[in-house]
């Protein structure tokens, strides 16, 4: 029943991150009297707490058949989540812009939805449209904040307190109180938009790893500032809520989501990120397991031990210095706090405000400073990665340039030999053929006139002898045409291409080339039909290359294609549906082409010589055994692409162009 249950370093984190929704989901429903507010958060982690149940599935179910559904269950679940957090941050404590959240609820359901049409497994589409969203978000935080701060500015000039200011210095006097908010709405704006923010970063971090572009340690760190997130959004709830919390549920839950960060993540550190689609050993198995069982274990202990610990060691201290701060704000200076502990808490009365100012300026001080250098930081490897490329192209450049030269040299010099070659072999050629036929014709000239005046006897035996000689002629003509065809092969082979390489729309080329080719053949043989099935990418869109030399190569592989129903056709009659297949397909920075056909397919003999000059499977006189050799070179050597094909005998054979939009090393493309 669980054969598709795997554990692995993912699941692990996933696991931690379901167990601190479940623990916070808990926590949030056991608060009665919840605000409006509370009921959206409690909402929001019941969600999450099924997303992550989910996500621990699909983490332990790669490589089998239970992970594609369980991928799409998540994905719905992401959306709906999407869509949720849209809804929340429109309706977070009041809504200036019901009208503005209908329209973007309805653009997100839609964009969602296209994402969902184009999702594929490992490559989900819903995720940019996920970080456009948090973006919004952010925006949306933004201009509450700022209403926020307007309205508390309009009631303090009301109220006499700040005189009324213009424009200027009207926009100053708001970002001064966003800097310093004397409401707790706007504080608690500007901690959710702070919030949005790591939620964007988190987005960019997922679309960067999910589409390939950083290293696979995206994973690990998408798990680590996800159980932030998760924190962080209650934190700001309870610090700001309407309704009354503890301080000893926010230093609970900051120890347990410390805790469960490292549980989380300790997978990872131990055992690295594990290959999704390999098997996990049974030593990792095992412990992975137990790490498994001590997320769960250590979650209740925290619950359960923590509260007692924390209230006695801390908080009943606390809450003394507490009544004294009471004591002192009512007008009674003389205070003595008791204090059970010596320790900081027992000079914190005395050195409150003192210890609080210079820590802020110290605070603001480091800030500035970690702002600038990481500024500095990040200039400086934005300008070395810009180098790095700026090289790499160069080197790319240098290396293409270089083995095309090589390779225009080689074919110079073979085209020099070959065309000698040919032209010492073709004038023999000619003479063959050209007295081949002239024989022919004594041959018919003797048998209407001489012949015809022997007797019976040798009459019948000269015709017997013509006839022969006529046969030789014709087989002699044949050869010789067929010698022909080979030398025009070995000069087509060895000459240099002379075209140039243009921009051209892939699409459009293939299509143009299927029509000629099988138009081709139809004036060859009218009575031949087959199915021709296109499937073309639309995001293939221009590339460059040499459109003469390419369209040889397609030209020749459909024809074989033909070739190959046709003979198939002659084996099985009626019963059987020729059929030919062409797409294109846009890979990661190259276009392909494939044409495939439900032919005779390639014996295992062939398959090892297919593209070895003069060697063909055709019948004697109907193939030179150079169209795929040449169209190899044009390929590999022309193009810096791949040609290959894959084949089952009796069934179907699919020959795959791959060719690099911009040079890049062979190794990223794609051979299945």
């Amino acid at each position: 029943m669980m054969e598709w249950f795997q554990l692995r370093p993912q699941s692990i984190a996933a696991l931690a991150e379901f167990t601190l929704c479940l623990t916070l989901a808990m926590y949030l429903l056991s608060i009665k009297d919840k605000s409006k507010d509370g009921l959206l958060i409690t909402g929001m982690f019941v969600l999450h707490t099924l997303y992550n149940a989910v996500s621990f599935l699909r983490n332990s179910a790669f490589g089998t058949d239970a992970y594609a559904p369980i991928v799409w269950v998540h994905s719905v679940i992401l959306v709906i989540l999407g869509l949720y957090n849209m809804f929340f941050c429109y309706t977070y404590r009041y809504n200036p812009y019901p009208g503005e959240m209908r329209v973007a609820l309805v653009v997100s359901l839609v964009l969602m939805c296209g994402g969902m049409y184009f999702h594929q497994v490992g490559y989900p589409w819903t995720f940019p449209v996920q970080l456009l969203m948090a973006l919004w978000f952010v925006i949306v935080f933004i201009r509450k904040a700022t209403l926020s701060a307007q309205a508390q500015l309009e009631i303090a000039g009301a109220t006499g307190s700040i005189h009324q200011a213009s424009a200027p210095g009207k926009w100053s006097a708001i970002l001064e109180e966003l800097k310093e908010p004397a409401t707790r709405d706007t504080k608690a704006y500007r901690a959710f938009t702070l919030w949005c923010l790591l939620l964007v970063v988190a987005w960019i971090n997922a679309n960067l790893g999910i589409f390939r572009i950083t290293s696979t340690w995206w994973e690990p760190l998408h798990h680590a500032i996800y159980l932030v997130l998760i924190t962080g959004i209650v934190i700001n709830y309870m610090t700001y809520a309407q309704e009354k919390t503890t301080f000893l549920a926010k230093l609970v839950g900051l120890f347990m989501c410390l805790t469960l960060v490292i549980l989380g993540m300790l997978g990872f550190m131990l055992y690295g990120i594990n290959d999704p689609d390999g098997p996990v050993d049974a030593h990792t198995q095992e412990a992975l397991k137990y790490l498994a069982y001590l997320i769960p274990i250590s979650t209740v202990l925290i619950v359960i031990v923590f509260p007692p610990f924390f209230q006695k060691s801390l908080l009943r201290p606390l809450n003394y210095v507490l009544e004294g701060v009471k004591r002192v704000n009512t007008g009674e200076l003389k205070v003595e706090v008791p204090v059970e502990v010596q320790d900081e808490i027992g000079t914190l009365a005395q050195q409150f405000n003192k210890m609080t100012d210079s820590l802020r300026r110290y605070a603001e001080q480091m800030e500035s400073l970690v702002a600038q250098r990481t500024a500095e930081l990040e200039r400086k490897s934005v300008e070395l990665e810009q180098q790095k490329m700026e090289l790499q192209h160069t080197l790319d450049n240098l290396r293409a340039t270089q083995a095309q030269l090589v390779q225009s040299e080689k074919m110079a010099s073979l085209g020099e030999l070959t065309a000698g070659v040919a032209h010492e072999i073709q004038n023999p050629l000619n003479f063959i053929n050209n007295f081949s036929e002239v024989s022919a014709e004594l041959v018919v000239e003797l048998r209407e006139g001489p012949v015809q005046l022997l007797q019976d006897e040798p009459k019948s035996e000269a015709t017997s002898l013509l006839s022969e000689l006529a046969q030789n002629l014709s087989k002699i003509y044949a050869h010789g045409l067929r010698a022909d065809s080979i030398v025009k092969g070995m000069l087509q082979h060895a000459r240099k291409s002379l075209g140039h390489k243009e921009f051209t729309d892939i699409n459009a080329f293939v299509e143009e080339y299927l029509r000629l080719s099988y138009h081709g053949l139809r004036a060859k043989d009218k009575t031949f039909t087959a199915t021709v099935v296109t499937d073309f990418d639309e995001e293939v869109g221009k590339a460059k290359i040499i459109p003469e030399d390419l369209g040889r190569v397609l030209v020749n592989l459909l024809n074989n294609a033909y070739y190959a129903v046709q003979t198939k056709q002659r084996l099985e009659g009626k019963i059987y549906q020729p059929q030919i297949d062409v797409s294109t397909h846009r890979l990661h920075d190259a276009f392909e082409i494939r044409v495939k056909d439900n032919g005779t397919g390639i014996s295992e003999e062939a398959v090892k010589r297919i593209f070895q000059p003069f060697f063909t499977t055709k019948p004697t006189g109907q193939g030179t055994g150079l169209g795929l050799s040449l169209s190899y070179d044009i390929v590999t050597k022309g193009h810096g692409g791949k040609l290959y094909f894959e084949t089952v005998e009796g069934q179907y054979t699919e020959f795959i162009i791959q060719v690099p939009v911009m040079k890049v090393d062979k190794g990223m493309l794609v051979t299945s």
